[in-house]
């Protein structure tokens, strides 16, 4: 018997190997390799059905499998190498893991996330509500549970305040706005826009908005006219909250990168963003979302970025606000209102996009002083991956392959990736209410900014040229409308040292905010054909030209870097 049981063991053991073996031959060579995993929600809970592609390094999906019930899946099979790894479902936001190192004969195990899909959202890069747009007024708003606002932080052009126990009177409001501007010097801007925006706001509080902007550039060589669409639905929820669902594209086949012959092959951007509000009671209100990204100059490159918001109201003349943001496009629900954001488009010399993945951390405090003003103080901490440093001047197709620029020939600007790095930092605000619709502004910022040490240098040698350091930025503004005169202005001063080429506070800050800029906009006739009436619109960013340092191109010509080239846009709005 004794010997009967170890030849029974040394059976199995071989039955066992010539199984796994037999399998190998099946599926594969033995030299090839698995990944196997389970794909879970949020909060844990597989997901069956799920189609989990396996993406090479041409972007080519290699293999795909669905998760069984338990939210299993396997790939079997494939050559060894670097992959990405990508999971999708109806109603959740697709989950991309990168970098993902499958080794010969072995199985990998990788375990997937998703969230859910919201509200389906925004593409476009970041920028802050312009004092034109037809858009919520409520940064945030703290409700009691009988679901009336106590107080509302609302955007800059009016200031905070508190309202009445009284709910407007709801009903159903269309407005619509065609606007046509001409201008130059702005990034991905330059040349005659057409602009239309259609919202209906129902009397529950829901919300649909179509935003359509075409451009057509002057110069007789642009490739075609480029195209910004979004649109989006937001919908109120109990207690107070609502969510949002916003999808929109841009193509912009003006701007060139020198990667590939001639000038081509311009730059798209597509994004998916959802935001959800939640106010719990009258202390707190959440506000957190996720923007998903897809770029493409020569290549394509995909990207999450998560943020969330938490506000506090310890009592009725304090607000404390925590703030995480991984990218600038997305740090609120508000950001997903936009028209036609600025552009950020950087490369490598290769013509791949540069994701704009980084952090930011901030704690801020605001106290209402009697009723007219409000003080803000924040420290932050930043961590960001790359920043884009604008510049003016016309470069040849040399120049663009052997630096990795992204050009705009209609507008003689480009852009240009610098060295990532980390700020730690405070601010501080003050707004006085001149009138209820009117109030100004004055802010500080210190942080860390990259700044150019030398003076005239070449493109190939900027990177070398730049360092950090810790900087002040300080500004003066007016903003808001002025009663009985159908005007609305921004405008602003915005001072840091000229050799400073990167913006201190970068997440509370955007492009315009440089130097002298403003935005005006002027109600010239109101009729009845156009219940609303005609406005003159006029914007300009940096009007001065401060800030502007020297470098040199490849072929000896000089270029110039700024925080932000100067621009100017003007144009007719007519609202109905």
């Amino acid at each position: 018997m004794r010997r009967f049981v170890p030849g029974l063991m040394m059976l199995a053991s071989l039955l066992g190997i010539s199984q796994i073996c037999a399998a190998a031959t099946h599926n594969g060579s033995a030299t090839s390799a698995a990944v196997s995993g389970v794909v879970r929600d949020a909060q844990g809970t597989p997901q069956m059905g799920a189609l989990v592609e396996l993406v090479g390094a041409n972007l080519t999906i290699v293999a795909t499998a669905f998760s069984d019930d338990h939210g299993r899946f396997l790939i079997p099979a494939v050559d060894a190498g670097k992959y990405q790894i990508r999971a999708s479902a109806a109603f959740f936001m697709p989950t991309l893991k990168n970098n993902l190192r499958l080794v010969s004969g072995s199985q990998t195990i990788v375990n997937l996330t998703m969230s859910t899909i919201f509200e389906a959202a925004n593409w476009l890069p970041t920028q802050r509500r312009r004092a034109d747009e037809p858009a919520d007024d409520w940064k945030w708003a703290l409700r009691s549970t009988a679901n009336r606002p106590l107080l509302r932080l609302v955007d800059p052009e009016d200031g905070i305040s508190v309202s009445s126990s009284s709910e407007s009177s709801q009903r159903s409001v269309n407005e619509g706005r065609v606007t046509m501007t001409n201008g130059d010097g702005t990034f991905g801007e330059g040349g005659m826009h057409q602009s239309l925006v259609l919202s209906r706001t129902m009397g529950d509080g829901d919300a649909a908005v179509l935003r359509a902007d075409v451009g057509n550039s002057s110069s007789i060589d642009s490739p075609g006219p480029s195209v910004a669409v979004t649109a989006g639905y937001q919908r109120q929820t109990l207690l107070g909250g609502s969510t949002r669902l916003v999808t929109g594209f841009q193509s912009h086949p003006e701007l060139a990168n020198g990667s590939l012959p001639g000038y081509g092959p311009g730059f798209e951007v597509m994004q998916v963003a959802s935001a959800q509000r939640l106010a719990l009671g009258d202390l707190v209100v959440i506000d957190a979302g996720t923007l998903l990204e897809a770029e493409k100059l020569e290549e394509t490159r995909l990207r999450t970025q998560p943020y969330v918001r938490v506000m506090v109201h310890p009592d009725e003349d304090f607000v404390v606000e925590y703030r995480f943001a991984s990218g600038h496009e997305a740090q609120s629900s508000e950001d997903l209102d936009r028209l036609k954001p600025s552009i950020t488009a950087v490369a490598d010399a290769n013509g791949r996009p540069l994701g704009n993945q980084g952090s930011h951390n901030e704690l801020s405090v605001s106290h209402k002083l009697g009723d007219k003003d409000v003080l803000t103080v924040a420290g932050f901490i930043d961590r960001v991956s790359y920043t884009a440093i604008g510049g003016s001047g016309i470069l040849v197709r040399s120049d663009l392959q052997q630096t990795g620029i992204v050009q705009d020939p209609t507008t003689g600007t480009f852009q240009v990736a610098a060295q990532g790095y980390e700020s730690h930092g405070l601010s501080a605000s003050v707004m006085h209410s001149i009138t209820p619709a009117l109030s100004a502004w004055g802010e500080y910022d210190l942080g860390t900014a990259l700044v150019s040490q030398q003076g005239l240098v070449s493109i190939a040698a900027l990177q070398q040229s730049l360092s950090k350091q810790v900087t002040s930025a300080a500004s003066v503004s007016l903003r808001g409308k002025i009663l009985h005169t159908g005007t609305s202005l921004k405008a602003e001063y915005r001072w840091q040292p000229n050799r400073t080429l990167t913006q201190v506070n970068s997440y509370n800050t955007t492009p315009e905010e440089a130097y002298l800029s403003f935005f005006v906009r002027q109600r010239l006739w109101g009729g009845r054909m156009l219940p609303k009436g005609v406005d003159a619109v006029v914007e300009a960013t940096n009007l001065l030209e401060q800030g502007y340092q020297p470098v040199l191109a490849p072929d000896g010509h000089t270029l110039f870097l700024a925080q932000v080239p100067r621009g100017i846009q003007a144009g007719l709005a007519f609202n109905f």
